[in-house]
């Protein structure tokens, strides 16, 4: 007993034998992706030597027009011919035929089902009226005509033809239970189809069977190392079974080849978080990034990834990212101040007296940290505002101010202080030099 039988709609052999389906029936022909092919590139034979028939002008006419690639007038000409002479059911195929060709899959159906009810047992007709039932949205249809076809004659020449249109149609009637097994029976017919075994494991996947997708390709990712689809279906059904080691040397093996995919980096970088591989969450995390730069959880994850491998300028990058996003987050902003704070101070020490280039260097070396100097230097600012060295602050605030000289609020604390230096001609000074970012708060006069 078939598959078909045991898990779907069996059709019973004595309709099947009134219909004409067996294996000594006509094999299947022309299906609507062949239809190009079924105008011959001759014109009718008439044995008679007297007046042609009107009928054989008319479809000599309608094959020469289709040959020239006038298909419009080619299909008037066939709907004549078919007026006056309908019983002639090889120019109704051909007609057929050319309809399906131009996607015009009702007309097609209707000629279809005209020329089964003239011969019931045609398998071209039913396997080409199948595939019209596809395109119409006809499942149901279409699983029974391919069932039928497949059933009739599981040895024969078209019997993969069948049961490849039959696992289309229950696919597209989104009857996976059923599809499944008839997948299993078609890979016995195709052993090794690296597509066919992957459309297999996805939907055992999908079905909630991960062991049946290891055990489809476990042997086959050894025929097919480098095949992604399989890496990845073998990578989630590991996952599911809860065998996370497999899991990442699948995962692993996958990004290899396809380095931005987001499912497996996400799941990378939760295994490696859980592993407390810091540096590999981090660069799993980034890769996720770069396909979805917007991303706030992601960002967020970022910064603090990059602030306990010991990269603060890396992780105040990404904080202001994710604030330009996200601005009214009140914790995160602390955390950012924090950080700005902690790093501000291990450079203070690099800052003596008022050596403006050593001040300018400092800039740039910070520059190659973060891009966040400015928020850094502020943070400097305030701490040499807090430990009275006003030599340094003035000094921080001049570079402030060169960056951003209508910055009113420097202004009004270094003047004071250049005032009582004897220093206020400090003011008219041009912007530092700045090679990291010349966008970043630059001022040309």
């Amino acid at each position: 007993m078939s598959s078909f039988r045991l898990f779907y709609i069996a059709v019973p052999v004595a309709i099947l034998a009134l219909l004409g389906l067996t294996c000594t029936a006509q094999a299947g022909g022309d299906t609507p992706a062949d239809a190009a092919a079924v105008v011959p590139d001759h014109d009718i034979s008439y044995a008679a030597k007297t007046t042609l028939p009107r009928w054989k002008t008319d479809w000599d006419q309608a094959r020469a027009l289709y040959r020239k690639g006038k298909i419009g007038q080619a299909l008037v000409q066939y709907e004549l011919l078919l007026q006056k002479k309908s019983s002639i059911d090889e120019a109704r195929w051909e007609y057929a035929a050319i309809l399906m060709q131009e996607k015009r899959w009702r007309q097609a159906g209707e000629e279809l089902d005209t020329l089964i009810a003239h011969n019931p047992g045609s398998r071209k007709y039913i396997f080409a009226r199948a595939g019209v039932a596809l395109h119409e949205g006809r499942f149901a249809q279409a699983v029974k005509q391919f069932g039928a076809l497949y059933e009739s004659c599981p040895d024969g020449p078209d019997a993969v033809k069948a049961l490849t249109g039959l696992i289309d149609a229950l696919d597209l009637q989104g009857n996976r239970e059923a599809e499944l097994p008839l997948l299993e029976l078609l890979l016995l017919r195709k052993p090794g189809d690296p597509a066919l075994l992957q459309r297999t494991g996805s939907i055992a996947l999908a079905l909630g069977k991960p062991d049946k997708t290891r055990t489809l390709l476990a042997k086959a990712i050894t025929d097919y190392p480098d095949n992604a689809n399989l890496l990845k279906l073998l990578a989630r059904a590991e996952s599911q079974l809860k065998n996370r080691e497999k899991a990442a040397g699948y995962w692993q093996r996958f990004v290899a080849l396809v380095p931005d995919d987001i499912q497996a980096n996400a799941w990378l970088a939760g295994y490696y978080l859980q592993k407390g591989n810091l540096a590999m969450a981090l660069r799993h995390t980034e890769r996720q990034l770069k396909v979805d730069p917007i991303n706030v959880d992601l960002l967020l994850r970022a910064a603090r990834l990059h602030k306990k491998i010991g990269q603060p300028g890396k992780s105040l990058d990404f904080f202001s990212l994710y604030l330009e996003l996200v601005p009214d987050d009140q914790g995160v902003v602390r955390e950012r101040d924090r950080l700005r704070k902690e790093l501000a101070v291990n450079l203070v020490t690099l800052v003596q007296g008022n050596n403006r280039s050593r001040i300018d260097r400092l800039w740039q070396d910070v520059g190659t940290m973060t891009n966040d100097r400015n928020g850094v230097f502020v943070q400097m600012a305030d701490w040499f505002r807090t430990h009275g060295k006003k030599a340094e602050l003035t000094a921080i605030l001049l570079l402030l101010h060169r960056q951003h000289p209508a910055d009113k609020s420097i202004n009004r604390e270094l003047v004071p202080l250049l005032e009582a230096a004897g220093r206020m001609d400090e003011l008219s000074d041009k912007p530092a030099p700045d090679d990291q970012d010349k966008t970043e708060g630059s001022h040309k006069k």
